[in-house]
């Protein structure tokens, strides 16, 4: 916030989102108030400026009223900016016609249309709450103005010269320094209220980082084992078959012993990867379970298809052409194997059962020579 009470672009912007609907309304309300106030001062012409009265009437209600009328219209309909400008406006014309009045009236009595001024500075700087930039510079032009209508004016009385100005600038000083107190607290309010906000949101993003780190597998990126039994045992809740699926690295040990760790770790992530695109591309859910094996979830749809899901699978990653030339059954790239079962065959609906009879499948599908899939 600078000397002209500014708040940073985006805080100002934060503000009128939070808080530009109620502004609006405090305006527009304020608006009407302030119409059938002024216009009773239609009266004080009566006695004050008899002269030049129906000038000064139909300048209010021919000038004033429909300018003060348009931008009651315009005050929500207008960016924020604009709105604030139109305000600003209004106010010299509120404020500048009576001393234009003033200064063209000839009655002995005129001088005491300027107790109106004090009321109008008012009505701008502490009803309308003008924002401060714009209230230093509608006060000081009116008081300015006031100024010099005082010093200037034609057979102005010379006895009220001073006692005026003096009204006139404590008018300004303690209106001026109204508004600013009040805008002040409102930007103090709202950087606190923001920078509060700011630090919730900060806080809950470290949150989420931190509970995304807990569930997601360092090595590959995936989600993690502790991840992969939230979400089963999410999944056993709901009615419908689910359908798991365990998958092994075939001859990883070999892989890494030739090519060494990195390597090794290399191979792996490319794996989870294309496991993890696979089960998107079937609604599914893929998780490292440990070292070189994989656990895939599919739903009510994908578990009817458990042998065709199954292979495809394999062949995925079978097409990956991951060169691997310590194999020894005559292969030359990296393949996997895979164990799945279902929740409808057997009413199987716990977790352990399900991942122990998938595991038995994929026991079984590695003795019957790897790279393959069986049913558990």
């Amino acid at each position: 916030m600078d000397c002209m009470l500014r708040m940073p672009p985006e805080v100002e912007r934060a503000e009128e989102r939070d808080f530009g609907a109620e502004r609006i309304r405090h305006l527009r309300h304020a608006i009407i108030v302030g119409l059938i106030v002024y216009n009773i001062y239609n009266l004080t012409s009566l006695h004050l400026m008899a002269d030049i009265q129906p000038f000064t009437v139909a300048m209010r209600l021919l000038v004033l009223v429909p300018g003060s009328l348009a931008i009651f219209y315009l005050v929500p309909r207008v960016p924020p900016a604009l709105r604030e400008l139109l305000l600003l406006g209004g106010m010299f014309v509120a404020s500048l016609l009576p001393l234009y009045l003033l200064y063209i009236s000839q009655s002995a009595y005129a001088s005491y249309t300027l107790g109106e001024l004090p009321l109008v500075l008012l009505f701008g700087n502490m009803l309308l709450v003008l924002r401060f930039r714009l209230a230093l510079i509608f006060t000081s032009v009116t008081s300015l103005a006031a100024l010099w209508v005082i010093h200037y004016k034609p057979d102005f009385d010379p006895n009220l010269v001073f006692p005026l100005t003096v009204q006139v600038v404590t008018g300004l000083f303690f209106t001026l320094y109204g508004n600013w107190h009040v805008e002040r607290q409102r930007c103090l309010t709202y950087l606190a209220r923001y920078d509060a906000q700011n630090r919730a949101d900060r806080a809950e993003r470290r949150g989420d980082a931190l509970r995304d780190l807990t569930l997601t597998d360092m090595l590959t990126g995936i989600p993690n084992r502790r991840h992969l039994d939230e979400t089963l045992h999410a999944w056993l809740e709901r009615d419908g078959e689910v359908l798991l699926m365990m998958v092994d690295v075939d001859h990883f040990k070999a892989f890494n012993d030739r090519f060494g760790h990195v390597a090794g770790d290399d191979c792996l992530r490319r794996i989870a990867e294309a496991l993890s695109t696979f089960a998107a591309r079937h609604d599914g859910f893929a998780a490292r379970y440990g070292g070189e094996e994989f656990t895939l979830l599919f739903g009510s749809e994908a578990a009817a298809g458990g042998p065709f899901i199954a292979d495809r699978l394999v062949r995925s990653i079978r097409d990956l052409a991951i060169p691997h030339p310590a194999r020894t059954d005559g292969l030359t790239h990296v393949t996997v194997s895979a164990g799945y079962a279902a929740t409808g065959e057997g009413g199987v609906r716990e977790a352990r059962d399900l991942v122990t009879r998938a595991d038995l499948a994929l026991y079984e599908a590695k003795s019957a020579g790897r790279n393959r899939s069986r049913a558990g």
